[in-house]
């Protein structure tokens, strides 16, 4: 066993033959993550002593574990919660919960059985304003079985970022590939335009993030007025607010072309991340 720590980050595993999580830096190699990206992964928040909204993410987690044909029996969420408990009570943590197939095989797997890793890093909330947006121009989103899930297939993801990063923008917005609005470059999107909130639904090959889920579910409950739908990106021009959201928090945009949005935090949104 390898006694890896370090203040940056922890690595855990836990294999099928193995009746515990340890603490382990190095993955073998062959394995199904790095050769096929066979596997998903929840981006989670430890909150001092728990994870927050963590019956989403499971549920989500599993799902996409059916569309893969994983084995979903194997994930042992309470062993998961008292390793965190033990390792990083009363702290706040960024976790990468991955989960991929074992065995070997090439496009045809051998297994449904999976293999487990948490990534334990510092915490950094999502900046609450994001100055400078646009949209790519580079890449689009398509629609697939798992396209709502988090894959280990992200080089959509990444390509954007790197187009981010090189157009020097502080947001990405990211179309589907008929040009409807999907998401940004790691959040969900959503924006307010006479008192009623927009986002894109999954038909646009959006990734159903939690904290999308808990949104919608809050503006259900107390019988405010929201729409989801297939929206064209001149939308944007009329909203009041602009705002992407995941597991790190909400951030407002500021701008989009010519267009001034308002990065007033709005009450609802308090309500449910505070």
């Amino acid at each position: 066993m390898n006694s890896f720590m370090t203040e940056i980050v922890t690595i855990f595993q836990k294999s099928p033959a193995a009746k515990t999580w340890f603490c382990e830096d190095g993955l073998k190699l062959p394995n199904r993550a790095t050769s096929y990206g066979d596997g998903l992964f929840e981006t989670m928040v430890w909150d001092q002593n728990h994870v927050r909204f963590f019956d989403k993410h499971l549920q989500r987690l599993k799902s996409g574990m059916e569309v893969l044909g994983l084995d979903a029996s194997m994930i042992a969420s309470h062993e998961l919660i008292s390793l965190l408990e033990s390792f990083v009570s009363g702290k706040r943590k960024r976790i990468r919960w991955t989960v991929f197939r074992a065995g070997l095989g090439k496009y045809t797997p051998e297994s449904a059985e999976v293999s487990q890793t948490l990534q334990i890093t510092e915490f950094s909330a999502a900046p609450s304003i994001k100055e400078k947006v646009d949209v790519s121009s580079k890449v689009q989103l398509f629609p697939t079985l798992w396209s709502s899930f988090k894959t280990l297939n992200a080089l959509p993801y990444v390509l954007a970022n790197v187009e981010r990063k090189e157009r020097e923008l502080d947001e990405i917005i990211l179309l589907d590939y008929r040009g409807y609005i999907s998401e940004s470059g790691s959040s969900n999107i959503f924006w307010i335009k006479d008192g009623i909130v927009f986002t894109p639904s999954l038909s646009c090959s959006c990734i159903n993030g939690v904290s999308r889920q808990l949104i919608l579910e809050h503006l259900d409950r107390n019988s405010l007025l929201y729409k989801e739908g297939e929206f064209n990106i001149s939308e944007l021009e009329d909203a009041s607010h602009v705002f992407i959201s995941n597991c790190t928090g909400i951030s407002y945009l500021a701008s989009f072309g010519q267009r001034k949005f308002s990065t007033q935090p709005t009450l609802f949104l308090n309500q449910i991340f505070e």
